[in-house]
């Protein structure tokens, strides 16, 4: 087929998105759980506010170079499918299926199934289990209900989806600037607790211990990628894709080091890095131990209703955006014709909205089995594979739902974004005469430095012992696509608009 063919148009999305949705999708998608968490993490690894500054900037400049890039992607190629879009134009159809294989199987799912644990996280301390039924399982129930919440409603239409993307977006950003100006408001909060500045010396250890904290980081300011893959639906793409990627990413680089310097200004970083509570237990998260500290218990149920609401947005944004990835790969005939078709009444990818969303629900039920089924009381001595295997179900029985969906994410989605940012100069040198309306500011400067602090970042986790064994499982389960792909791909689709093509 020629190289220029569109798909039809009843296989085509329809444009209904506009910039206040595109920049609600940016923000909103990225403010869920981390600002609420993470900084706990955070001062446990790195105790010195200098050191923790450092890594929350060097994170969010890596994730606004990657905007910066990624805004001339979609500008140029508004079709439906995102990374998987620039991976096919750039380096071909397998590349572009993994990244989706991957998408599905962990990245997207997994990053909902973490934002739907978290939500139920704190929804049980408001709501406490019925009678009869464990804790935990109470909270995997929960958490699967908001996946099927979030699910349903951008079934029934993109338009249903974005409205609430964007109410929810405003409330909790404007919950977020409130709990900046409490200290202020209520004159709370001393100086003396934003000591120590720095660590007495600077060695390898120091160094390593902020590159294991900044993939907590990223983690918080994940998501920034989410308004390509809707560039279909995007009016006027060339000019609002750029716009809400650069605003977006502003904005939370902003708000995330307001919030962070407001944290240290009210408790001393013991106190906070105290939060980093292994047991999940939400009154010590740090969020709530800094609106305790300045509103007493009423704060802590305000807290929770805040983070609630964050994190059920950026899981709506999930819902929303990931969809449009498997429904490309469908129109190019690399996933079930099925996933590729549009619902005659709502105009939206149902099929693929529905999969993702079962996918991540099952994702939950696992996590939960993980959590709450038996665990060994000791772990014996005994050396070889079974004494390992034991090991690691204990300290997986003893890790907290959220944190066993989060790392599983990291590796792989930050290797696809490498690979997505990379695609820009392939894509300059296979079609320099295609229509820009948007320039990378900064090439070759911006993603040069991506990349190479996207490299060390990556060869970070697979050196760090905490991180090695999700990274080196996140390796395995993209090398399972290349199987996949063999059986999964169909020969008799034409080639679809931004696929191997620009059209």
């Amino acid at each position: 087929m020629p190289a220029d063919t569109v798909p039809a148009e009843r296989h085509v999305l329809p444009r209904v998105l506009g910039p206040v949705a595109a920049y609600c999708v940016v923000v909103g998608c990225v403010i869920g759980s981390g600002i609420f968490m993470v900084p706990a993490t955070v001062a446990h690894e790195v105790p010195f506010l200098g050191g923790i500054l450092i890594v929350w900037i060097v994170a969010g400049i890596l994730s606004g170079l990657g905007a910066l890039t990624l805004a001339e992607l979609g500008a140029m190629m508004p079709h439906a499918g995102g990374p998987y879009v620039y991976l096919r134009a750039a380096y071909g159809r397998l590349p572009a299926f993994l990244f989706g294989w991957t998408e599905f199987t962990i990245e997207r799912t997994g990053s909902m199934a973490t934002l739907a644990a978290a939500f139920a996280r704190y929804f049980i301390q408001l709501v406490p289990p019925p009678d009869g039924i464990d804790g935990k399982v109470w909270q995997g129930l929960v958490a699967v209900a908001a996946i099927a919440v979030v699910t349903t409603v951008n079934i029934l239409g993109t338009r249903r989806g974005s409205a609430l993307q964007v109410v929810g977006t405003v409330l909790k950003v404007g919950g977020v600037l409130a709990l900046m100006s409490l200290p202020l408001l209520l004159r709370r909060g001393t100086p003396a607790n934003l000591a120590p500045a720095w660590p007495q010396a600077w060695n390898t250890s120091v160094v390593m211990a902020m590159l294991a904290a900044m993939v907590h980081v990223l983690w918080a300011y994940d998501g920034w990628i989410n308004v390509t893959p809707l560039a279909e639906e995007v009016r006027e793409p060339g000019r609002n894709i750029p716009r809400a990627l650069i605003l977006g990413m502003g904005t939370l680089i902003a708000v995330y080091l307001c919030m962070t310097v407001a944290y240290h200004y009210v408790l001393p970083l013991a106190d906070i890095a105290a939060a980093n509570d292994p047991q999940g237990k939400i009154e010590k998260a740090v969020a709530a131990v800094y609106c305790s500290e300045l509103l007493g218990h009423p704060g802590v149920v305000a807290i929770s209703m805040l983070v609630m609401c964050s994190t059920f947005i950026s899981l709506n944004g999930n819902a929303l955006t990931g969809p449009r990835a498997y429904f490309a790969m469908a129109r190019d005939g690399l996933l079930p014709r099925a996933l590729g078709r549009i619902h005659p009444r709502y105009q939206t990818p149902a099929n693929a909205v529905l999969a993702q969303g079962l996918w991540a629900s099952m994702l939950v039920v696992v996590g939960t089995a993980i959590v709450s089924g038996g665990a060994p009381d000791t772990v014996g001595e005994s050396a070889g594979a079974m004494g390992w295997i034991s090991a690691a179900w204990l300290k997986l029985h003893q890790t907290p739902l959220y944190d066993i969906l989060l790392t599983y994410v990291i590796f792989g989605a930050n290797l696809f974004y490498l690979l997505s940012i990379s695609s820009v100069f392939v894509l300059r040198a296979k079609f320099p005469d295609k229509e820009r309306p948007y320039r990378t500011w900064g090439y070759p400067a911006t993603p040069i430095l991506y990349v190479i602090v996207s490299v060390v970042f990556l060869g970070s986790m697979l050196v760090n012992e905490q991180s090695r064994v999700q990274a080196l499982a996140g390796i395995g389960l993209i090398l399972l696509g290349i199987p996949a792909f063999v059986l999964l791909k169909r020969s008799d689709e034409p080639t679809a608009a931004g696929s191997d093509s620009l059209a």
